[in-house]
């Protein structure tokens, strides 16, 4: 049998943090903070942080060198200094939004979601108007599958951003998982509009519509997918998929020969060949992928070598 397809539950993360720039009367402290922000903006991320070294020497309660210096070591995925850096931060200066988002960006990498959302609740609370906030905890959300909340952060991020491509295509994820599937089209046709160039979005919606039953719709995504991410293994898979449910037989080996191609252990990919080469009366090449799927670990294909193959 064809091994069906799962939606692919790519998220994103708004990781535009804010590096704050001092204006008017220039200290010492202040000269190095600007400098270090120069730097980090060049990819300069450890001469920054040599700066921020420096200006806090100088100025130990200078907010934005703790905040920025964290900002650093996030870029760099140095995670606990990052959030030392983000708490010194708030204790010295316990409305600043930024800080309190950039530390739930830290707590993100870190995987403590709960955290996170915290987080980007306070800096919410000091800053409504970031939309980038509510994209993320929805984001945390989601990934702890607390979906009908996630799309009420995402709503909240479209309200405050009405091209918000990825807002669009996350909400389409909550709802995929909420078997929302028809809302779900419409998020990812939003998202696909405001960015045709989201490969995810459209496999997502190829992955939806065969869940509907629209294999030449779903097949028809899968083929855009492709074309924008020409070693997309899992398009050609599942797009192998589709093809074999409209008993396109040799245009779905053709696919998954493709997805082979790309991601030669995929033993599920070897199976579906596999089923297809029997179904146009291959069968010794079919027993052939099946013994091929089985040694990669795919344990589906030995019924199918015990049922058809001597």
């Amino acid at each position: 049998m064809i091994k069906g397809m799962k939606t692919i539950s790519v998220k994103t993360f708004s990781i535009i943090i804010i590096f704050i720039v001092t204006y008017g009367c220039t200290p010492p402290g202040n000269k190095l903070l600007d400098s270090g922000i120069a730097k980090a903006e060049k990819g300069d991320f450890n001469g920054a942080i040599k700066d921020y070294n420096e200006a806090i020497k100088l100025d130990s309660f200078l907010v934005e060198a703790y905040n920025n210096r964290g900002n650093a070591y996030l870029k760099l995925g140095r995670i606990k200094e990052a959030l030392r850096d983000y708490n010194a931060a708030i204790d010295i200066k316990p409305d600043h939004a930024s800080a309190y988002f950039n530390r739930g960006l830290a707590w993100t990498d870190y995987g403590d979601f709960n955290r996170a959302i915290y987080d980007y609740s306070k800096s919410l609370e000091l800053e409504p108007g970031n939309a980038r906030a509510y994209y993320n905890r929805g984001n945390c959300k989601s990934n702890l599958k607390k979906y009908k909340e996630a799309i009420s952060d995402y709503n909240k991020a479209i309200e405050l951003s009405a091209d918000y491509a990825d807002a669009y295509y996350n909400r389409g994820l909550s709802r995929c998982n909420l078997d929302d599937f028809k809302n779900a089209i419409v998020d990812f046709d939003k998202a696909i509009s405001y960015n045709p160039k989201l490969t995810e979005a459209f496999s997502n919606r190829a992955a939806t519509k065969f869940r509907l039953g629209d294999f030449p719709g779903s097949i028809a995504d899968y083929t855009k997918a492709i074309e924008l991410d020409p070693k997309n293994a899992i398009a050609y898979k599942n797009r192998g998929v589709a093809k074999s449910k409209i008993k396109d037989y040799k245009s779905a080996i053709d696919d998954f020969t493709r997805a082979i191609a790309n991601n030669p252990k995929d033993g599920i990919a070897y199976n579906n060949r596999g089923t297809a080469k029997r179904e146009t009366g291959d069968l010794k090449g079919a027993c052939q992928d099946w013994e091929k799927a089985a040694s990669l670990g795919y344990t589906g294909a030995r019924e199918n070598i015990r049922k058809y193959c001597k």
